[in-house]
């Protein structure tokens, strides 16, 4: 005989169906009770800082430094990636062909805008977004301490006498350094070719193995040297004096009307998401607040304009058309 069935199954069956109905009810509600987990924050990972010079330079100093700061201040790992060549091109485009999380930072110059302007860099402004301007220096006239000249007349009177006598040379190719030299080309009459320097550091060297006779550069590229009296500075391009630097006069002071500095500063690729630049910004504050930042500025000769994204990216544009008009006007461009 068969046994039968219980005459509780089909209750029992239903009631253990509702319970465990409303005890999925009740996990699912207090799973939308419970805050949501935070997203992580930025970086969760080593972040690049991808400097487009070459090791031993000026704006390599600067990166280093501010890699070494991120990780203090801010708990970062950071590590440096020198990326020289095509006056700032491979160094940026190591930035656009890798994602736009923030994960890979420019260390860049203002020459950004003159390589643009002549085509050397293959990109646009708007392929980046121009993070922190971080320093600002002025460019400078510079001599061995065994040249025989003194001062920017001097200079100017040698290469009127002897078209291309000097040989003369800087960072970059047309860039913020050549410009300085073709304005004092164009107010004292005279002719000069320019030898470029994929890094300010091999400025330096080439300044002191008599590679060249003159360089235009930053007054921090030849640092020591210029300390130490074994570079010469001619000619410097601020509207007044240096406090860091007031033995060496101004071009202005010498008749001539040559002004101008160029920055150094961070940027991202275009399309980094809000927060993560945020936070980016956040960990440079804490560079910039900190007084091991303040001794090396000093220590390197150089001014803190610390422009954030809004008026670094309006000051650069405004360079780029600025820049664009004196390179057609004086025959860089066709």
């Amino acid at each position: 005989m068969n046994a039968r069935p219980s005459e509780t199954t089909g209750p029992r069956r239903i009631a253990a169906f509702v319970r465990n109905a409303v005890a999925a009810v009740c996990l699912a509600a207090g799973a939308m009770a419970l805050p949501q987990t935070a997203a992580a924050e930025f970086p969760e990972k080593p972040v690049t800082l991808v400097v487009w010079s070459g090791a031993g330079g000026t704006l390599d100093t600067y990166g280093r430094k501010l890699a070494e700061l991120l990780e203090r201040e801010s708990g970062w790992t950071v590590k440096v990636d020198n990326r020289p060549g095509g006056s700032g091109a491979v160094g940026l485009s190591q930035i656009v062909t890798q994602p736009a999380d923030g994960y890979n930072i420019l260390v860049l110059t203002g020459t950004l805008t003159f390589g643009i302007a002549q085509g050397l860099i293959p990109f646009k402004l708007e392929d980046l977004r121009l993070l922190r301007a971080m320093q600002s220096e002025p460019s400078s006239l510079a001599v061995a301490k065994d040249s025989p000249l003194q001062s920017v007349d001097d200079f100017v009177a040698y290469m009127k006498e002897n078209p291309n006598g000097l040989k003369v040379g800087g960072h970059s190719s047309g860039g913020f350094h050549q410009y300085m030299l073709y304005q004092m080309m164009q107010q004292g009459g005279f002719e000069s070719g320019w030898i470029p320097h994929d890094a300010s550091g091999k400025v330096t060297l080439a300044l002191l193995g008599d590679h060249i006779d003159a360089a235009m550069m930053t007054p921090s590229t030849g640092l020591s040297q210029v300390q130490s009296g074994d570079f010469r500075l001619l000619g410097v391009t601020t509207a007044e004096r240096s406090p860091f630097l007031p033995d060496a006069p101004t071009f202005k002071e010498q008749g001539y009307d040559i002004e101008g500095a160029i920055w150094r500063g961070i940027a991202v690729k275009a399309g980094t998401p809000d927060d993560v630049v945020a936070s980016i910004q956040t960990a440079i504050d804490k560079v910039t607040a900190s007084e091991e930042w303040k001794t090396f500025q000093q220590e390197q000769f150089q001014d803190s304009p610390n422009w954030a994204e809004a008026e670094f990216t309006e000051r650069t544009r405004k360079d780029l058309e600025a820049q664009a008009e004196f390179l057609k006007s004086a025959g860089f461009l066709q």
